[in-house]
């Protein structure tokens, strides 16, 4: 027994503070503090210490009153079942505490599992058996109990049943199989379940399973077991329950909010009372199991309870935590009591009512703030998530429902650019079906050739004859913002041209080719940050290595910046229609099949003076690369003598010179070339008035099909407007190009592998590609292709010299096909007139 050695002891009002408020957690994440039992000792008026602190943690701190002062059961039994009806009150005022909303909710899994079995009471069988079924149906009874009950009239639950009846049949066999499916988990893996067989009290290890240690718990223990084991096994659950809710787990946020821990008060403690039947048992659970618990204990009474030990010096609740330790080892039936004596109260009176405590508070704030955390951290998990979703689907091609797929495509500034996979088609939903139609064709013929020629290197592989197989990214502009441009018709074309050198690779060579199509957008926009995700690409292909990067989509200052990026990492390129002269420059890895500004500057001059034209006004966009360059090369061309009209903000009236003597360059992009022509219809009224008509390589026949009014003629260059080797695989215009780019590739592969008899052996890249290209440059009659030898002049030369070129004429409306006025170039049959 402990006794604090005060003489007139502690005053009433100050007793929260004498306590030590230990009923406040001091910081927000600490671990449970050890909560001692303390005896408040009064001789006057003991019980009325009891209300003054209930008044005291009023709503705030959850506490439960407990009147302790009836006389012990003489038998065991009785014994268990008052101690059960103690802690059941006690839980029952702890869980329904008004202070919830601060504390969450305090929740008594295994306690009230315990007490529901122990109150059945039914005789014994044999423990030697296994459970019979009505143990396991009182176990699932107990699940059922859990259910929130609707309380609604026989004639409402008739209903219920019979629309659960009425559902799906798939439904009601869900709802049949779900509870028994649940049991069967809860039995074996629940957190109640696993928590009472791994408990010390009652030697759960005698039984097979949880619903043979629950057999027991049903059969009387306190009468056939032993008692003061049932008695202690209720007191652990009560105290692992409490102890539960303040766990902390990650997974888990309610202990956050707790800013109290819970408070039993006992009214009447004294000696030959069931209070000191229930002190002594919360003392010895707690020094046989160690589980730190946050239940403070708190009784009142006229004398301490006897003992049959006493300390050599008195313990005081300031030096009690440095005792408990040696008390708990030696088992002592008073290390957790501890005893503090109360003085008087002087009479109330009407006039002096009595000491009030007032009401606690907590220095722990926004505790619902708090409490709400998980919740909101769900919210934002959610919004998080979901923006991020709705980010990637609205920004990612095809609106799939598992938009990361391939993150190496994406929406923006609403066309789809990036790497395509084998299920996305470019230019899908243009207006136009005709187009439409062709390009969705196109690209289709090429994915199902791309699993052919997966198909022929298995095939190869099986049969111990290894065939080249490779990669090839076309990289080009493959949408526009105008469906009616010639652009998409010029892309149309060249995929034909990729799958019929793809096909032709296959069956008349044995090489598989996969083609591999990349977006740029509109003018090559994104070309550099397409470009990056090609290298990335390119990185992780491993058994159809990435060789080389063909078509570029044009003469774009952002195709310039995607060379770098392409050529700083390796890749070889072949451009088809780019024709700058300042690309070269950018990467010794680049190539082109198609001519150079340069030289269709020369042909452009020459045909000038063919035409006698004395007045030459050339119309370019200054901010374009390929428009500016091919201006000042032409006017370079004629020594200075043409007149360069910026295009950029219009074509001004005034710039055009009418009559026949005169001639009127466009070198401008295609897009702009209605505006060309109404200007110099407008100006010059007439047919006599008319000066001679003349485009770049950028105007293309779709184009002039449907700008050129009835009887106008024009002139314009043509990279491919007379094929040079036949062949009936029926490609014209920039197919020819596409299909020379995939072949150059194609022959300079084998031009580095020639001579093994294991492909593999070669590593093929970018690297390999641009030193066959190197051995190819070798053959002093250039390299063969359809659309014109490709001489790059020397080894390490980049673009080719004096490649086919043709100058067609064509007449609007006229359902003639464009001739050719002029074919210069290394070809069998030049024009008598062309620049040497």
């Amino acid at each position: 027994m402990t006794e604090t050695p005060v003489s007139q002891g502690v005053p009433v009002s100050r007793l929260p503070s004498r306590l030590g408020r230990r009923w406040v957690r001091r910081r927000r994440v600490e671990k449970l503090p050890d909560q001692p039992i303390i005896h408040l000792l009064r001789e006057n008026a003991s019980g009325r210490l009891v209300d003054q602190l209930s008044d005291h943690l009023g709503t705030i701190v959850p506490h439960a009153v407990l009147d302790v002062g009836g006389t012990p059961a003489e038998t065991p039994r009785q014994k268990s079942v008052q101690i059960r009806k103690l802690l059941d009150h006690a839980a029952q005022g702890l869980r329904d505490a008004d202070s919830w909303p601060r504390i969450g909710r305090l929740r008594f899994r295994r306690y009230a599992l315990l007490s529901w079995l122990l109150k059945k009471n039914l005789p014994p069988t044999n423990l030697a058996q296994a459970p019979h079924s009505h143990t396991r149906q009182l176990l699932r009874e107990y699940l059922r109990s859990r259910r929130p009950r609707r309380g609604q009239p026989q004639q409402e639950a008739a209903l219920w049943e019979s629309a659960a009846q009425s559902l799906p049949w798939y439904l009601f066999v869900l709802s049949l199989t779900f509870f028994p499916i649940y049991y069967a988990w809860w039995v074996r893996r629940g957190r109640a379940a696993r928590w009472f067989m791994r408990q010390r009290y009652l030697s759960p290890g005698e039984s097979a399973d949880f619903p043979s240690f629950a057999q027991r718990l049903i059969t009387t223990p306190s009468r056939w077991e032993n008692a003061e084991q049932v008695r202690k096994l209720l007191v652990h659950a009560f105290l692992a329950d409490l102890a539960d809710s303040y766990a902390r787990r990650l997974w888990r946020w309610q202990w956050v909010p707790k800013d109290c821990y819970p408070v039993m008060l006992l009214r009447n403690l004294g000696e030959d009372t069931v209070g000191k039947v229930l002190v002594r048992l919360i003392n010895d659970v707690r020094n046989e199991t160690g589980v730190p618990d946050p239940l403070l204990v708190i009784g009142s009474g006229p004398e301490p309870l006897q003992d049959s030990e006493t300390p050599s010096a008195p313990v005081t609740l300031e030096s009690w935590p440095e005792t408990l330790q040696e008390a708990r080892r030696k088992r002592s039936n008073t290390a957790w009591y501890v005893t503090l004596r109360v003085a008087d109260e002087p009479p109330s009176t009407e006039d002096e009512p009595g000491v009030s405590l007032g009401q606690t508070t907590l220095p722990l704030k926004r505790s619902k703030l708090l409490r709400r955390i998980p919740i909101l951290l769900v919210i934002l998990l959610v919004l998080g998530g979901g923006g991020v979703y709705l980010q990637q689907y609205y920004g990612h091609c095809g609106r799939s429902w598992w938009p990361w797929t391939n993150t190496a495509l994406w929406s923006t500034g609403g066309e789809c650019v990036g790497i395509a996979d084998s299920e996305h088609r470019f230019s899908a939903d243009i207006s136009e079906p005709l187009l439409r139609d062709r390009l969705i064709a196109a690209q289709d013929r090429i994915n199902q050739q791309n699993a052919e020629s997966a198909d022929l290197h298995q095939r190869s592989l099986a049969d111990g004859k290894q065939v080249a197989y490779f990669s090839i990214v076309y990289f080009s502009t493959l949408t526009g913002r105008d469906p009616d441009s010639s652009t998409l018709d010029g892309v149309a074309a060249e995929l034909e041209g990729l799958a019929e050198a793809q096909r032709s690779a296959r069956v008349n060579d044995r090489v598989a080719i996969r083609i591999v199509l990349a977006n740029g957008g509109a003018k090559m926009k994104h070309g550099e940050a397409v470009a990056e995700h090609i290298v990335d690409f390119t990185e992780r292909q491993r058994e159809a290595p990435v060789v080389a990067v063909v078509g570029l989509g044009g003469s774009w200052r952002e195709t310039g910046d995607a060379i770098t990026v392409l050529g700083s990492n390796g890749l070889a390129m072949v451009g088809t229609v780019t024709s700058a002269d300042s690309f070269p420059g950018l990467s010794r890895l680049y190539h082109q099949v198609g001519p150079t500004n340069h030289w269709e500057s020369e042909v452009i001059a020459q045909h000038v003076r063919d035409l006698g034209s004395k007045n030459v006004t050339v119309f370019y966009d200054e901010t374009d690369t390929y428009s500016r360059n091919l201006a000042l090369d032409v006017d370079d061309q004629l020594g200075g003598s043409a007149e360069l009209q910026n295009t950029q903000h219009g074509i001004p009236s005034d710039a055009v010179q009418c009559g026949p003597d005169s001639l009127a360059l466009y070198t401008a992009r295609a897009d702009d070339f209605s505006n060309y022509l109404s200007t110099v219809q407008d100006r010059c009224v007439g047919d006599a008035n008319m000066p001679k008509l003349m485009a770049g390589d950028d105007a293309t026949k779709f184009l002039l099909d449907r700008e050129l009014r009835a009887g106008i003629q024009l002139d314009y260059i043509d990279f491919t407007g007379r094929r040079v080797l036949p062949g009936d695989d029926g490609l014209e215009g920039r197919a020819m190009l596409a299909f020379d780019a995939v072949h150059l590739v194609r022959q300079a592969v084998q031009k580095v592998t020639e001579g093994q008899a294991d492909v593999g052996t070669t590593p093929l890249n970018g690297l390999a590609v641009w030193y066959g290209i190197a051995r190819l440059s070798e053959n002093p009659e250039g390299i063969r292709a359809i659309s014109g030898p490709i001489d790059f002049g020397s080894p390490t030369g980049q673009v080719p010299v004096r490649k086919a070129i043709s100058v067609m004429r064509v007449e609007g409306k006229s359902g003639r096909a464009p001739e050719p006025v002029m074919h210069c170039g290394r070809t069998s049959e030049p024009s008598p007139t062309c620049p040497e």
